[in-house]
């Protein structure tokens, strides 16, 4: 996968779900670290330190400010069905 499906996908995750997610939950994903930190840079997503378990983790969400700026996002990369074009 190219690093902007990457960039989708854990963007529209956070978008979709509205949870405060680790990279570890993005398995898939080699350091998604690396994608959250060029996320942020652009303000499409906010990162606090929290807790998961007894392991001290960052926790990636997409903040109620930054919502409808993520749309506008998710919907300029997202592919388009042969419906939209018509």
């Amino acid at each position: 996968m190219s690093a902007s499906t990457h960039t989708y996908n854990l963007v529209k995750k956070l978008y979709d779900t509205g949870l405060k997610l680790t990279a570890t939950d993005f398995s898939y994903v080699s350091n998604a670290n690396q994608y959250f930190v060029k996320l942020e840079r652009q303000d499409l997503v906010t990162s606090e330190w929290g807790r998961k378990g007894k392991a001290k983790v960052k926790l990636r969400f997409i903040a109620d400010h930054q919502r409808e700026r993520v749309k506008k996002y998710l919907d300029n990369m997202g592919v388009k069905s042969k419906e939209d074009e018509v």
